[in-house]
């Protein structure tokens, strides 16, 4: 018999993490104080007959680990909101600065996101936000239309933009209308010309200050890939994009900037302008916006007076202005894929009658 002085000096503990071989030997009761201390009653025992033992059994499963058997569907719960409550934060454009914070930026690294910061093709400006380093946007709007204006024809095209998060601030990018087909005296199917361009983040959004997040955006519109009809020579465009949050969670997204065109065979430099309200409805995986544009979209998406359907009436391009307003709505089905459609019409006769897309933004 050991005596209780022995009982408390022979054992010594040792500091590895405890192996449990024996289950308790009762059944445990719910809902209330009792049970509880026989929870840790049933506990103890096995601690105690797990360091007396000299040769252990492996670590017991979680079935029959009274502790881990209690609380595991509380954590599993546990693990689950807090699952919800990280995708729930990063998701929305409303939230896109609060994601880059330090805290938070590896969680927005960590797996793709196609609401954060979101596509760029399904409204008329470009957002302030970049793509984390290393991740990638394929967005793609196969079903295109810009109708006839006074001196453009209409357009039909499957435009695509490709986007890399090269690093976290700096993304490059490719965008072209596709296949189009343009109206007009020479009306056919044609190639339209690549565009390269690149993001740059400058900031994010600070709030406190009511200073909004802000990127420096600039392309290149090059001849490759285009037709006589589609090309209208190596055009640049520079801009400054910003994003700000609003009352009522809507976010105010807008471009300024100037691009080049080729009006009748001359090059013009001209003021352009986009600008979006944003708001998402019923919860954060449908939004809808109203949005436009005046003098070109933030990308070259619709024809010009550079291909006139007829020289008369046409005042010369610094007389010469588009001004377009529409709204729309983005669908976020999931974390790698959105969906997103608009309807837009010209205010006066240079801006063309309607345009209208649908299309589609995978993240990887």
């Amino acid at each position: 018999m050991i005596s209780g002085l022995s009982a408390c000096a022979a054992p010594v503990r040792k500091t590895t993490q405890p192996t449990y071989t024996t289950a308790p030997t009762k059944p445990l009761k719910k809902g209330n104080i009792s049970s509880e201390f026989e929870l840790f009653r049933d506990y103890g025992r096995l601690e105690a007959r797990t360091i007396f033992k000299t040769e252990r059994a492996p670590l017991i499963s979680k079935q029959t680990d009274p502790i881990k058997k209690e609380n595991a569907v509380y954590l599993d719960f546990a693990d689950k909101r807090a699952d919800e409550a990280t995708d729930d934060f990063l998701k929305g454009r409303y939230n896109r600065s609060k994601a880059r914070l330090p805290e938070n930026i590896e969680v927005w690294r960590s797996s793709p996101d196609v609401s954060n910061p979101g596509p760029d093709l399904a409204n008329f400006p470009n957002s302030a936000f970049t793509l984390p380093q290393g991740r990638a946007y394929i967005e793609l709007a196969p079903a295109s239309y810009a109708g006839p204006s006074k001196g453009a024809p209409a357009q039909f095209s499957s435009q695509f933009l490709l986007r890399y998060g090269l690093t976290d601030d700096v993304e490059l990018r490719v965008f072209g209308n596709g296949e189009t087909w343009t109206g007009g005296t020479t009306a056919g199917w044609n190639f339209s010309p690549l565009v390269f361009d690149t993001k740059i983040q400058l900031w994010t959004e600070k709030e406190e200050y009511f200073l909004p997040a802000m990127a420096f955006e600039g392309y290149i519109q090059t001849e490759w890939l285009g037709s006589t009809n589609t090309n209208e020579g190596t055009q640049p465009s520079l801009m400054l994009n910003f994003d700000q949050s609003l009352p009522f969670d809507i976010d105010f997204e807008y471009n300024l900037g100037t691009v080049r065109t080729n009006y009748l065979g001359e090059n013009e430099w001209k003021f352009s302008f986009q600008w979006a309200f944003q708001r998402d409805l019923f919860n954060k995986d449908f939004a809808v916006f109203i949005h436009g544009y005046y003098n070109a979209a933030s990308l070259p998406r619709v024809p010009n007076q550079s291909s006139p359907t007829s020289n008369a009436g046409l005042l010369g391009a610094s007389n010469i202005s588009q001004n377009v307003v529409g709204a729309g709505a983005i669908w976020t089905v999931n974390s790698r894929l959105a969906i997103f459609t608009q309807t837009s019409a010209g205010t006066n006769s240079y801006s063309p009658s309607i345009i209208t897309f649908g299309g589609l933004t995978v993240a990887f």
